[in-house]
């Protein structure tokens, strides 16, 4: 094949040379546009959690440890016909909102003797409020004690229990 107007032929050339040589520079571009380094900075913060409990309402305590439980007043002179209902006072001291659960439930006592029925802590969560015990960070939770149904009236009808702890236990919802 012979060229006809070579002066058309060697600018032809040239002009895709370069046009070859800024498609690869362009393609050179475009990859080290997506493999660039990304740094970011972001602000973190923590939480704490608290439970505290009361049995009075006014002298709250941690109550989500073991050694530092709810403490129920004694419960006395119990009979079969007659539940006594002792209330817990629940405050999120925390700086996040706290989802509720029994942690230390007993629900016999007295070798038997006596059932133990805990208010539904099911759904329970408290928002945070961490300065005083009001409003949604408050809530109270009921145990109730009552002489079993099938225990023996004449070796459980009048017992008395003594001071039960409960630990009721915080998960950050």
């Amino acid at each position: 094949m012979q060229l006809r107007h070579p002066r058309v032929a060697l600018p032809a050339l040239l002009g895709l040379g370069v046009l070859g040589v800024l498609g690869g520079f362009g393609v050179a571009t475009t990859s080290a546009a997506w493999t660039d380094d990304a740094y970011f900075t972001a602000q973190g913060s923590t939480g704490t959690v608290d439970l505290r409990g009361s049995s009075d309402g006014v002298d709250f305590t941690e109550a989500d440890s073991t050694g530092t439980a709810v403490t129920l007043a004694a419960v006395s002179g119990l009979t079969p016909d007659t539940p006594v209902t002792r209330t817990i006072h629940l405050w999120n001291a925390s700086t996040v909102p706290l989802a509720l659960s029994w942690a230390t439930a007993p629900t016999a006592l007295l070798d038997g003797c006596v059932e133990v029925d805990y208010q539904s802590l099911a759904g329970v969560t408290l928002a945070s409020g961490p300065d005083q015990p009001v409003g949604a960070a408050v809530t109270t939770a009921t145990v109730t004690f009552r002489v079993a149904d099938d225990a023996p009236a004449a070796t459980c009808s009048g017992k008395s229990l003594d001071a039960v702890q409960i630990v009721v236990q915080g998960s950050p919802a």
